[in-house]
């Protein structure tokens, strides 16, 4: 019996050694060719070597998602106006808060929310930078239009019969 017990604690034992070095899927790193263009602007601020900075980088002016100036400014570690939304998360990472509203069927807009400024993206480009105080709240996403008053001339249409 006790050589039963002490097989099935070894056999216990090695297998709870090896299944944590088997890799799982989520695990498992997927070439930067696989990964989504987003997955790899919001990540790029976490990266830790060289070789992965210059590799994301040549991945993503691949696939035309960095403009010359997300180039410079990447550098500078500034986002300005212009800029591209892949360029800005790339500089200052992912944001605390996102909203977003869809303008048309190809159109939308977007306010991130960094701790030091608000930022408004317009299909993908950096369009207003604004400061972010204790007070602030953040930029709206649609301007609320004003009633239109009707023209103050009645029309009368061909035949005599008023049209409002």
């Amino acid at each position: 019996m006790t050589n039963f017990k002490s097989k099935l604690c070894l056999a216990l034992l090695t297998s709870s050694l090896t299944v944590p070095a088997m890799a799982s899927p989520e695990k498992i790193n997927k070439p930067i060719s696989e990964k989504g263009t987003l997955e790899l602007c919001v990540n790029y601020s976490t990266l830790k070597t060289k070789a992965e900075k210059v590799a994301t980088i040549k991945e993503l002016d691949r696939r035309i998602q960095l403009s010359e100036k997300d180039h410079k400014n990447l550098k500078k570690k500034i986002v300005e106006p212009s800029d591209t939304m892949c360029g800005m998360y790339m500089i200052l990472g992912k944001p605390i808060k996102e909203q977003a509203k869809r303008l048309s069927t190809m159109a939308y807009k977007a306010v991130h929310i960094y701790p030091n400024n608000y930022y408004v993206t317009r299909m993908g480009l950096v369009i207003k930078k604004l400061p972010r105080t204790k007070d602030s709240i953040p930029p709206e996403l649609s301007v609320k239009r004003p009633k239109v008053q009707g023209p103050p001339v009645t029309f009368i249409a061909p035949g005599g019969q008023p049209m409002h």
